[in-house]
């Protein structure tokens, strides 16, 4: 799926899950170019410094309003140019 597919998705997502009761962030990320087999080990981050932003995400406290139906790259919000929605 492509990033402008995968950011709409989210918006979609998150808007079908907005008043849940339970509280549910909704979002999508993007761990960077991260050196692993598939790519020869030519990325250039480590699966440690790739792993950074989801884990962000996966660790946010029970009471965090935000981000939520956000594209997240380097724990920053990415806005995707309108055009492509």
């Amino acid at each position: 799926m492509s990033k402008v597919g995968l950011c709409k998705a989210t918006e979609i997502l998150a808007e079908q899950y907005k008043s849940d009761p339970r509280h549910i962030l909704i979002n999508s990320c993007c761990p960077g170019y991260v050196s692993t087999d598939l790519n020869d080990h030519k990325g250039v981050k480590t699966i440690l410094e790739g792993a950074d932003t989801p884990f962000y995400l996966a660790t946010l406290p029970d009471d965090a309003a935000e981000p939520y139906g956000e594209f997240i790259s380097e724990r920053k919000v990415v806005k995707i140019d309108a055009k492509y929605r």
